[in-house]
């Protein structure tokens, strides 16, 4: 329930007002979510019809920290930069601070890495510019370009932010920054196989959480704390844990983490033995499929409003030639140069309405393209692993699965669901134009053979040519090598064995771009060069003819190399 705030005109100024609204919002916004929202909306509003800049700067702010929460990321991100705009126009450095650390965390969401680092260091560069300087800002952005290279598997480049953050704050100086790098840090050592060193970290945050009463880092450390005593082999410990974070989800109304904290819940169930598994791993695949469905309608709201700037700067540049048209007319006065000029401007008119028809057309034909191409890319890739999931789920629910295989099946759901999240990250990075460049497409490869490769043993090596002169790269080129690149990574996952070391090149050779993928283990029957017309390798030549290049698949002293060449304007 919103609690009640004095009406304007009740004798309270209007700047106070607005200041009482933020106030509240900050005070609500871990404990409910939409009064916090609904509180600094009113004090965006205010301050908007009072023309009071300041407060509107920090008014957009706030509410664009309730749009990220609330996990509307294309809102949060516009609404970011209309906060940076806010705080240039009236110098607060702090409110830009937040402003380009807020687009940095959408960038982190939308998967993209290299964006949303230099969005983090541009807001320590601002914070750096600030007096007083806060050293409380310097570790919150440390550990947010941490927590940036941790989900995208950049697991040695995590540690030197996250030490950094951790020398430069304290709990008495800001517990919620404290809070958050403590539960990032114990993620740092799970996936580097500290376990024991792991649980004490989290308990640490635990502590620290109960102490504050922060409810969401609770949240957080006893899902960890709960996971992790599943692997250590104690599920009544796990079972305690894993109900202590859901009963706190649901009262933060988190839904995101709610989804995050049933499959949790589920393990500890079944871990235990208890009738409930099921039908909790039930609920988890529904709200997954949510989850999925709402990520989906965010790119195409991201796609829409790319489409809406284009199509916004085409009405500008055709009013630019309207009032050019107008200046040529005012300088002319003769009746001679009159009508020669009328007959210009019938003419100019009549290109540019030609003109911007074309453009419109032209924009409906891209916009209807991109939609079926995520309709498609959607369905072939994540509407599979959904469906399987499904059909997992429903053999377990219905006693199907023989008992000493319904621990392999719960693995197989969980695993299936982590490939429907990377494969669904990958048609958001499909559709970003911000990737369009040669070193975001390094950074992908690098973070998908991370991904797949790494975990089953197998080396994986990159050679690239640094730095680039035009690291510019066409969208369907750019789609089109990740497809085969991906491709190429299931035949070796498939093929080779787990000893191999795996070989990547993205060379420039003249007007060509050059993806090589060599694996240097025993070379399979089943993918010898003189059987290439496999499904695989026949979808990497199909793709790369599309582009106008050329895909070859052949064994060479003891290794198997797919090279791709394709034409590229630089």
């Amino acid at each position: 329930m919103v609690a009640a705030i004095a009406p304007h005109g009740s004798g309270i100024p209007d700047t106070s007002q607005i200041r009482s609204y933020l106030a509240h919002g900050m005070a609500v916004r871990h404990s409910n979510l939409d009064s916090s929202l609904y509180y600094n909306q009113q004090a965006l509003r205010l301050a908007r019809r009072l023309g009071f800049k300041t407060g509107e700067a920090r008014a957009q702010v706030a509410v664009a920290n309730d749009l990220y929460n609330a996990g509307k990321f294309v809102a949060a991100g516009q609404a970011y930069e209309a906060a940076v705009w806010l705080a240039q126009r009236t110098r607060l450095c702090d409110v830009a601070g937040k402003a380009y650390n807020g687009m940095g965390l959408v960038g982190q969401a939308l998967g993209n890495v290299q964006g949303a680092i230099a969005y983090f260091n541009k807001a320590r560069q601002v914070y750096a510019a600030c007096l007083p300087i806060h050293p409380r800002n310097e570790a919150l952005l440390l550990t947010n370009i941490g927590n940036t290279y941790i989900q995208s598997g950049q697991f040695a480049e995590a540690e030197k932010p996250l030490r950094q953050a951790m020398a430069g704050v304290t709990a008495a100086v800001d517990a919620p920054t404290v809070l958050n790098l403590l539960d990032l840090v114990g993620l740092l050592q799970q996936h580097q196989q500290h376990l024991d060193s792991a649980v004490v970290t989290w308990q640490r945050e635990l502590a620290l959480a109960n102490q504050v009463g922060n409810r969401r880092a609770q949240s957080y450390a006893t899902a960890n704390l709960s996971t992790a005593c599943l692997q250590r082999g104690q599920p009544d410990a796990a079972l305690a844990y894993a109900q202590q974070a859901m009963r706190l989800a649901r009262q933060l109304g988190n839904q995101s983490q709610i989804t995050d904290n049933t499959l949790v819940l589920a393990r500890a169930l079944h871990a235990t033995r208890r009738p409930g598994a099921f039908d909790t791993l039930s609920r988890y695949v529904g709200m997954l499929n949510a989850l999925v469905g709402q990520t989906s309608a965010e790119a195409v709201a991201q796609a829409q409003a790319r489409f809406n700037v284009e199509g916004q700067q085409a009405r500008i540049r055709a009013l630019e030639q309207q009032r050019r048209i107008a200046e040529l007319e005012n300088a002319h006065r003769t009746a001679r140069n009159r009508l020669l000029l009328g007959g210009a401007v019938l003419a100019s008119l009549l290109l540019g309405l030609a003109g911007l028809n074309f453009h419109r057309r032209r924009q409906q034909r891209r916009e209807e393209k991109l939609r079926s191409q995520l309709a498609a890319d959607l369905h072939d890739d994540v509407g599979t692993l959904l469906s399987q999931i499904a059909l997992q789920t429903d053999l377990l629910q219905e006693g199907l699965a023989p008992p000493d295989a319904q621990q392999g099946y719960l693995a197989e759901v969980a695993d299936n669901s982590r490939m429907a999240v990377r494969q669904l990250n990958d048609v958001v990075w499909n559709l970003d134009a911000h990737n369009d460049t040669v070193p975001n497409l390094l950074d992908r490869l690098r973070d998908y053979a991370h991904d797949v490769l790494v975990p089953t043993g197998r080396d994986v090596r990159f050679e690239t040519d640094v730095p680039w002169e035009n690291p510019q790269l066409p969208a369907p080129v750019r789609r089109h090598l990740y497809f085969i690149y991906k491709e190429a990574l299931h035949n070796i996952l498939k093929h080779a064995p787990a000893s191999a070391t795996v070989t990547v090149g993205l060379h420039r050779r003249g007007p060509h771009l050059v993806l090589e993928v060599v694996n240097d283990g025993p070379v399979s029957s089943a993918v010898a060069p003189e059987r290439n017309s496999g499904h695989g390798l026949r979808n990497m030549q199909t793709r790369a003819q599309a582009m106008g290049g050329s895909a070859t698949a052949t064994a060479r002293e003891g290794a198997f190399a797919v090279r791709v060449q394709v034409p590229v304007r630089w």
